[in-house]
């Protein structure tokens, strides 16, 4: 009997874990988004400085062809004359967490527990951003914006798929 309560409860504290990444989106309701028909990606154009040594050009191109695949599957179509620009950047920003050691703490004389800081960690965290121009204005119509984890082992291309999927179901239900 404790095995039929333990799965399911085991499959609630699962799911409850699991979570999916947050995608901000952003539209500007001056523009009738419902008149895009056609589109043309242009992706970042690397340099080489060691500000950029860590993007990988193939993360580049596997989120192109998401992208395309994601905007196909919406009825829109590739084509030298675009109705809008679709741009996408990716970057790191790295940052410093910092975390205190409750355990060792100092008593001075006048009795105020103090402590202090423990440990300094650099962390990156993997930010994406799509942009929708309008092709006569250059104007930013729709935007995305997410962090997404750098996995340790390939990010195929299933993976990068769902994800830029996920972030353009957004542009269609945002009109």
């Amino acid at each position: 009997m404790k095995k039929v309560f333990l799965l399911p409860a085991f499959l609630l504290i699962f799911l409850g874990c699991v979570s999916q990444p947050r995608i901000f989106t952003d539209i500007d309701t001056n523009y009738d988004t419902a008149e895009y028909k056609t589109y043309v990606i242009e992706g970042p154009q690397l340099e080489d400085s060691p500000s950029q040594l860590s993007v990988n050009p193939i993360l580049l191109q596997r989120i192109e062809r998401a992208i395309h695949l994601a905007l196909e599957e919406r009825g829109l179509s590739e084509s030298p004359e675009p109705d809008m620009i679709v741009r996408f950047f990716i970057g790191t920003q790295r940052e410093v967490d910092r975390s205190y050691d409750p355990l060792p703490l100092a008593y001075y004389r006048t009795g105020y527990r103090v402590s202090s800081d423990q440990r300094h960690h650099r962390v990156d965290r993997d930010v994406i951003s799509i942009r929708f121009h309008d092709k006569e204005s250059d104007e930013v119509f729709w935007f995305a914006f997410s962090r997404y984890n750098r996995l340790s082992s390939k990010q195929d291309q299933e993976s990068i798929n769902s994800f830029i999927k996920l972030a353009i179901t957004e542009f269609k239900t945002a009109y």
